[in-house]
């Protein structure tokens, strides 16, 4: 079974969402697409089962809280 979300998260500036963006893009591999449409930061996840996909979006959330502390001290 395969598995899938769409994670959309409004990051309040275009700027700061293509910061982010460039960030994860280094780490996204074969399961993960990211693009930003705005001050929306997008992630498509996919993964071959629900606890990988699981495992994916706890990945994603480690960087990405980690991208957003590095674009907060660049602001």
């Amino acid at each position: 079974m395969e598995a899938s979300c769409l994670l959309e998260l409004d990051l309040g500036s275009e700027e700061r969402a293509r910061n982010v963006n460039r960030s994860l893009e280094m780490d996204n591999g074969d399961h993960a697409r990211s693009w930003v449409e705005g001050t929306v930061l997008k992630v498509e996840c996919q993964a071959k089962s629900l606890m990988s996909l699981l495992h994916t979006i706890e990945d994603l959330m480690a960087c990405l809280k980690v991208a957003e502390e590095i674009t907060d001290v660049e602001d």
